[in-house]
């Protein structure tokens, strides 16, 4: 059985969670005392601020949800999931957020592979509809357990869990058979790695890092535009960055034959698009994708005939789109 124990957050640098809190932060933070416009400051002076980022751009070491419920102290217990290990509570009207710290952090974006934040983004979403939690919460931003605007519990709950003690909870098969939901967590940015990516590879040799860069942004933002819920800029471009960096790093250059290989193997399995409707939507964007690189290939002196080959269009579209 847990105990669930009120704490004095002025307090937090003598109790081990909190102060656990303050050492996993980001050296810079974002922290705002209105939810309405957030400023970058060190973490030390981050800390005095009502909201915080609790996790790195690029590194997960916490889950926070959102539950909007006046009993929302309790979700954890009358669902029979694992008590998180901080709860932050609203004084007027009870509704909480949730932080879970993980025993691994999941690195999101500096690694090719994505099945780690895949999985990340399986047990965040079915934990959420387990808690009852906010479907759009981003998670960005957290009521501060080391602030006196809060009510701040600690559970008495182990010092972290990894992702599979977590996912013993809960039903993962649902999420797991399919992309991760485009306006769920972080299975937008499952999506959006995925599709910049994709979109770099064939090109990463042609560009340089700057140019690189510059496309994939502008991608990035396009794609971006897609969901209910946008990603917020800070971490749409954590996301670009990274996968910059791997395209112009050594080992790109195995990884990107492996990836052509498997282009290759899909377009062959897969075959034409059967929906009309969709496959001209589908050519729609990917269009207005080679024009950005089109754009952006010109700028560093490719021929039209270059960058007809490179982007499987003809030299006379070429020349109109840049005309």
């Amino acid at each position: 059985m847990y105990a669930i124990k009120q704490i004095d957050p002025t307090d937090w640098q003598s109790v081990s969670t909190l102060a656990q809190f303050y050492t996993d932060l980001a050296t810079k933070p974002y922290c705002t005392n209105d939810k309405g416009f957030s400023h970058i400051r060190t973490k030390s002076h981050a800390i005095k601020h009502a909201y915080i980022q609790p996790n790195h751009p690029e590194i997960i070491k916490w889950l926070v949800f959102d539950i909007d419920d006046p009993q929302a102290l309790f979700a954890f217990h009358d669902n029979d999931l694992p008590p998180p290990q901080v709860i932050i509570k609203n004084p007027e009207n009870g509704h909480a957020h949730y932080a879970y710290r993980l025993t691994k952090p999941v690195d999101k974006w500096r690694k090719a592979s994505t099945k780690p934040v895949e999985y990340l983004a399986s047990v965040q979403k079915a934990l959420r509809l387990a808690l009852g939690a906010d479907k759009g919460y981003s998670g960005n931003l957290v009521k501060n357990p080391c602030h006196n605007s809060h009510e701040v519990y600690i559970t008495g709950a182990k010092p972290s869990y990894t992702l599979a003690e977590l996912a013993d909870y809960l039903d993962l098969k649902p999420y797991q058979q399919a992309e991760p939901a485009n306006d769920e967590g972080y299975g937008r940015n499952v999506n959006v790695f995925n599709h910049v990516r994709h979109q770099a590879y064939p090109i990463a040799q042609d560009l340089n890092y700057s140019g690189l860069e510059r496309v994939l942004t502008a991608i990035a933002e396009e794609f971006n535009q897609r969901f209910d819920i946008p990603l917020l800029h800070n971490e749409l471009k954590h996301i670009v960055k990274s996968i910059t960096k791997f395209c112009k790093s050594p080992q790109f250059g195995a990884y990107s034959a492996k990836f052509k290989e498997k282009q290759r193997e899909d377009g062959r399995i897969g075959g034409k698009a059967s929906n009309s409707s969709n496959g001209g939507k589908a050519r729609s964007e990917k269009y207005a994708e080679k024009r950005v690189i089109a754009c952006e290939m010109r700028k560093q002196g490719a021929s039209y005939n270059e960058i007809a080959s490179k982007l499987c269009i003809s030299k006379r579209t070429a020349i109109n789109w840049l005309a």
